[in-house]
């Protein structure tokens, strides 16, 4: 190791001595045979190896600032308590490690743990404490690090508490505030390390994996590596530095340290100390993900096997699994639970029992495991270590030929526990054992509801991910808290199923309850009917259409509805819009799911829709899509009315309506998008001459469409145009809109060899009308009906009482206001729609 000099460091800061060389300030020392100190500290502006060498050769201006900096004049204090101390050498990692080499670093925190543990003393600087004596208890000045100076709360900290035997605590003014030895009984309040390892270290300790990593649970580094290797030497492991694999370092931590020991509670990791089962939802690899996971796991102890055959009877009793009859009168029930016993006594013993192996399928134990009841492909391992007295398990999912962790499963137990031998999973497929759902909520919002959050837990974004290896729910809640109205959608996965249900607040508006707690009820009444639900989920009727389905739900004291759209593609993936409409009276309360069309999702559109299949293809930006030719009227993008046997017949145009609604249809927000048109090379062999042609292949005969300098246009698919839809989706129900338009300066067909056709009426560019824009035609168009325009058939009676009740709850709810420019656009919408439409 490089060790300071501490005589020149401090002769050089008084201009006694120049320092030409690294020799003169940093020297090779051997740790075991040196007498040195070492330093523990926070980092904050410090100064690096080739700065404390290169001083004095620094223009003076360079060099004040380096003197000036708070971590020189840690170094120079450093260096005059280890002169008090009659010490000559002194370590900092800040200046004494060449971190420009890769190399040095590796070897350097390899080798950390024993350097700070053969220091004759340690000086742990604590820059935040300004009084004088040690805290003894929270302050509120250190908030932001559990009431404790800072110093505790860091990852590298932890290791150079533990090592040195002993440890100086100083305040920021270096003045001596306490040791480890007469502080332990503090430093173990803070830090949960027990008292004897404080005052006498690691060596001869029976500790398990999981209680050195408790100690680590709340501390934090700045880089995700590090959590991993500022641990290596509590647990006398090795292992290079790969910055930048994030936390995959702590898992190569644990598999290094399941090479040097059998200890199984490193499998212990998220248990409820009061339940003792895991308190922690994640799947998939039994190895944790970092050491927060083994918070709260301090009284875990490992057990050796003949104690474990003394738990595992008691464990067997207290379960009552396969317990003998009390009317046993031949006691052939008694024999039988014997033997058993006898066979897990022969097990536990054997040498296999303590033997780890890893391979890329898995880390290969042999542990006694319960069948669960509910699966035969569930079992409950038990594992040789104890909590609060009792044996430790986890509940296990057969996943192949290997085994993934799974949250734990309230069930009776039944079977005898058996030895078996497990591959257990220790990395994390997200790709092969993760479902997602794609959440789009945003019509809901046109009535005022907005998402509030979600129970158990938060998502990012629009898109939730669930295990499928296990039972995963997420329950998110919307509100419009003017009209005091709730409702709540689940998205759920179930033994290889995915699930959608939506319950509704049914409590009266009177009642004042936040939306956690409905969202906790909601979650509940799901959870605990989540094998129905699951199995209430509709399967594809069509196996060449993208079927979706809807689940629609009246909204209590309202003339609200909540719809409920699913639909499922490649890999089990699902997408889901939730949508409020004005309920057209047709139900009481959650209907059955009814089957509705939508496209895959591949080319983005402003919401679900379903495209009617034209005859002609091409590509859009790369995207395959089918488009009808004009049938003898001008078509415009936006563009909706009614479609019949490959005929549109235009009613209106949805930019035209923004104009009479008064929404400035010239709103960038609003413009179209221009796409790259691209044909089929094939169709185009006897064309490669003719620059930027694109030929449209037809599904019907041999006639193709050659377009001259094509480009789509296509509505935007953000919010605004979203909320557009849904706004005119009313008056429009049943109506069909031209999503994307192509156009291009001239077109023609041609044949199967890409040949321009000979007949008469071959060139029909002149028959065409021309678009808006000049010189351009328009001759293929996409159209589809969008989602939010199809409605359910309305119940004639209910519909009346509908009417009749429509403008006194309009005039009783004190609907949301919006504000700002984008929200004034949608305000517009909605209100100039209901003004426009009163008889709707």
């Amino acid at each position: 190791m490089k060790l300071l000099n501490v005589e020149v460091v401090l002769n050089r800061e008084k201009g006694i001595q120049q320092a030409k060389s690294e020799q003169d300030i940093l020297k090779e020392l051997d740790d075991e045979t040196e007498s040195y100190a070492i330093l523990s500290h926070r980092w904050g502006v410090e100064v690096t190896y080739e700065e404390m060498i290169g001083l004095m050769q620094m223009e003076e201006q360079n060099r004040e600032e380096v003197r000036m900096r708070s971590g020189y004049q840690k170094i120079i204090k450093s260096c005059e308590q280890a002169k008090r101390d009659e010490y000559k050498w002194l370590w900092i990692d800040t200046c004494c490690i060449d971190k420009r080499s890769s190399a040095e670093l590796s070897e350097a925190i390899n080798a950390m743990y024993r350097w700070y543990q053969n220091a004759r003393v340690c000086y742990a600087y604590l820059n935040d404490v300004e009084k004088s004596v040690f805290p003894i208890e929270g302050d509120g000045r250190f908030a932001k690090s559990n009431g404790w100076p800072e110093w505790f709360m860091r990852g590298w900290t932890l290791q150079e508490l533990i090592a040195p035997e002993q440890v100086e605590f100083f305040n920021k003014d270096w003045v001596l505030i306490g040791n480890k030895q007469r502080l332990a009984p503090t430093l173990q309040d803070i830090t949960g390390i027990p008292r004897d390892v404080l005052t006498h270290g690691l060596a001869g300790k029976r500790l398990s994996v999981t209680q050195i990593m408790s100690w680590a649970a709340r501390r934090k580094t700045t880089r995700v590596e590090d959590r991993a290797y500022s641990l290596m030497g509590l647990f006398g492991v090795k292992m290079p530095m790969l910055y930048g694999e994030g936390k995959n370092a702590f898992r190569r931590l644990l598999l290094e340290i399941i090479k040097e020991t059998s200890d199984h509670s490193i499998f212990a990791w998220g248990i409820d100390p009061f339940s003792l089962g895991p308190r922690m939802p994640r799947t998939g690899s039994v190895l944790a993900e970092d050491p927060s996971n083994f918070q709260f796991c301090d009284n875990i102890r490992k057990v050796e096997p003949d104690e474990f055959v003394h738990e595992l009877v008691k464990y067997v009793d207290k379960s009552k699994l396969n317990k003998p009859r009390r009317f046993d009168l031949l006691g052939r029930n008694r024999r039988a639970h014997r033997r058993k016993l006898v066979a897990l006594r022969d097990a536990a013993c054997s040498q296999q029992f303590g033997t780890f192996t890893v391979s890329n399928t898995g880390i290969q134990v042999w542990l006694p495991v319960i069948s669960l009841p509910d699966s035969p492909s569930h079992y409950r391992a038990i594992l040789p270590c104890t909590g609060s007295g009792t044996l430790v398990t986890v509940d296990l999912v057969s996943s192949g030929t290997s085994f993934d962790r799974i949250p734990y499963s309230h069930t009776t137990l039944k079977a005898y526990p058996e030895f078996k031998t497990l591959h257990l999973t220790h990395h994390q497929d997200v790709n092969e054992k993760r479902r997602r759902f794609t959440l789009d909520d945003k019509h809901a919002s046109y009535y005022g509801f907005s998402r509030c959050g979600a129970h158990p837990h938060e998502f990012r974004g629009n898109a939730v991910t669930l295990s499928s290896l296990t039972d995963g729910l997420v329950v998110i809640v919307y509100a419009n808290d003017d009209a005091r109205s709730r409702f709540a959608v689940g998205l759920g996965y179930y033994r290889g199923q995915g699930w959608v249900h939506v319950i509704c607040d049914g409590h009266s508006p009177t009642q004042e309850e936040d939306w956690t707690e409905f969202g906790s009820r909601a979650y509940d009444r799901m959870w605990k009917a989540r094998a129905k639900h699951a199995q209430s989920m509709p399967e594809r009727e069509h196996a060449d259409r993208d079927d979706h389905f809807i689940k629609h739900a009246h909204l209590p004291r309202s003339i609200w509805a909540a719809r409920v759209v699913w639909g499922r593609w490649e890999m089990d993936n699902f997408k889901v819009m939730v949508d409020v409409e004005q309920c057209p009276g047709c139900c009481d309360g959650p209907c059955r799911w009814t089957v509705t069309d939508n496209d895959s999702g591949d080319i983005d559109m402003p919401g679900l829709m379903k495209t009617v299949p034209g005859p002609y293809l091409l590509r859009v930006d790369g995207w395959e899509a089918r488009f009808d030719k004009w049938s003898g009227q001008l078509i415009e993008l936006g563009d909706y009315g009614d479609y019949s046997d490959g005929v549109h017949t235009r009613t209106g145009n949805i930019f035209e309506d923004m104009r009479t609604l008064g929404i400035v249809s010239e709103d960038t927000t609003y413009s179209p998008v221009v796409s790259r048109v691209s044909g089929w090379e094939w169709l185009m062999r006897d064309m490669r001459n003719q620059d930027n042609v694109a030929v449209a292949n037809s599904a019907i005969g041999d006639r193709h469409l050659a377009l001259r300098q094509p480009k789509g246009i296509s509505l935007p698919a953000n919010d605004s145009t979203v909320l557009l839809l849904k706004a005119l989706s009313i008056r429009l129900a049943g109506k069909h809109l031209v999503t994307t338009v192509i156009q291009c300066s001239e077109f023609y067909e041609v044949d199967k060899d890409g040949k321009r056709s000979d007949s008469g009426n071959d060139l029909v560019s002149d028959s065409v009308e021309p678009s808006i824009e000049a010189g351009m035609l328009t001759p293929l168009y996409t159209i589809a009906t969008p989602q939010v325009w199809r409605r359910h058939l309305a119940c004639a009676q209910r519909r009346e009482r509908f009417k009749s009740i429509r403008e006194h709850f309009y005039a009783l709810v004190n609907m949301h206001q919006l504000v700002g420019t984008e929200a004034h656009r949608k305000s517009v919408v909605r209100w100039s729609i209901v003004n426009m439409y009163p008889n709707l």
